[in-house]
């Protein structure tokens, strides 16, 4: 039986040390003030990495990657340059594909995109380009993960894996690239990130061609990839909306912009109300954009999502199971996501970071196992305990899982 405690261990590898016992919840903290302001890098070009780039599937792309990768990394970007990578290519057709699976408009969002002229519309159309190869890649792991066919599992997988490494994965070298410039603690965190997710693509492509498929590697493998994907996201999404603020950036704000679509359906259901107030900001002027109020929202419905995951294993039954160590790695890589506005926030509460990463460690390995039954109850219980001191620091009137936020009367 292979272990798949080594994939959570190198999401979590800036843990260290004890995680504190679980107190009582205190009084409401006050929001977590505004982040730093990051300078934007803009994204280069990379060589294509030669996972996808061996795949049939993915070859007949890759011209076309790389010509979008060419013309982001130009001073003066040439709308022109994206117009002929995508119109009646192989780029657009690997759209339509994933309009016609997920039942999405992404080709029409792109070709409206790339039609448009003014101040930041090259970074509009790349940006509306990338979000719709994120819903290529998520709806790829996804089917890798849960078809029952052994084939389709493979092709699903490596073509999650060709948008990622072909169009997504420029974004967390960026967000490498700055993480010097970044706080100590937030940058340490992400100098490896998209280290992170190759590793969760590469144990997933191990795991689909393995007879039978590695079930227990496969389905964190997917948690992982996808959400801390959500994480570059995250980072990305402070850092351009900082920078629109701080300069008055109508480009930083349209990247923002397109950040935040790759984000949007995680809002839904859990803050719902948040995505017209964060597109409403993005899409004003960028002089008085309010960087701390859009990841407020943005927190609120990923600390819901990974509350469910503090105790779903425990909860659910699914010790030593695939969708046990699953639900960890998808709760603890959300968690990684939110992590700076729960330091800032639970400040007064001494929250460890550190400690609170190792104790979703300790959790992964007590449900891979599943022999400490007392054990497996107090790690979940700390975890809840996190998880709800930190919505209780966002506003939310009580701590959940799954209820949604109500607008503003």
């Amino acid at each position: 039986m292979r272990s798949s405690a080594w994939l959570l261990a190198a999401l979590l590898s800036s843990a260290c040390g004890g995680a504190p016992s679980p107190q009582p919840a205190a009084q409401r903290l006050p929001p977590a003030p505004a982040p730093a302001q990051p300078r934007v890098v803009p994204v280069v070009p990379v060589a294509p990495a030669p996972a996808s780039a061996s795949d049939p599937g993915c070859a007949a792309t890759l011209a076309y990657f790389g010509a979008v990768r060419s013309a982001a990394g130009q001073a003066a970007p040439d709308l022109g340059t994206l117009r002929t990578a995508y119109h009646d290519t192989a780029l657009q057709r690997l759209v339509q594909s994933s309009d016609a699976a997920t039942g999405r408009s992404d080709d029409a969002t792109v070709t409206a995109a790339i039609a448009a002229t003014g101040p930041g519309a090259f970074v509009a159309a790349e940006y509306a380009l990338h979000a719709a190869l994120s819903q290529w890649m998520r709806h790829n792991l996804k089917l890798a993960a849960e078809d029952k066919d052994a084939g389709k599992r493979a092709a699903a997988w490596s073509a999650a894996r060709c948008a990622w490494e072909q169009d997504l994965r420029p974004l967390a070298l960026a967000l490498q690239s700055r993480s010097g410039e970044l706080s100590s603690e937030t940058g340490s965190e992400d100098a490896t990130i998209a280290a992170q997710i190759d590793a969760a693509f590469a144990a997933g492509a191990a795991a689909v061609a393995a007879t039978p498929v590695d079930e227990r590697a496969l389905l964190p493998a997917h948690e992982t990839a996808e959400k801390t994907w959500f994480r570059v996201v995250h980072r990305e999404l402070a850092a351009a909306a900082s920078k629109a603020r701080a300069d008055a950036d109508v480009v930083a704000a349209r990247r923002a912009a397109g950040l935040f679509q790759m984000l949007r359906d995680r809002l839904q259901d859990r803050n719902t109300p948040g995505i017209a107030l964060v597109e409403a900001q993005l899409a004003g002027d960028p002089a008085k954009i309010d960087a701390a109020a859009v990841l407020r929202e943005v927190d609120v419905a990923l600390v819901k999502r990974a509350r469910k995951y503090c105790s779903h294993a425990l909860d659910a039954k699914l010790t030593t199971t695939p969708l046990g160590l699953a639900s960890v790695a998808e709760g603890a890589a959300y968690t990684r996501a939110f992590l700076p506005g729960m330091r800032a926030a639970l400040t007064a509460k001494k929250f460890d970071a550190a400690a609170h990463l190792a104790t979703w460690q300790a959790f992964a390995e007590a449900v891979e196992h599943g022999d400490d039954a007392d054990e497996l109850k107090k790690l979940s219980e700390e975890l809840v305990h996190w998880n709800c001191a930190y919505q209780q620091a966002l506003g939310i009137r009580e701590c959940t899982a799954s209820a949604d936020e109500q607008p503003a009367k």
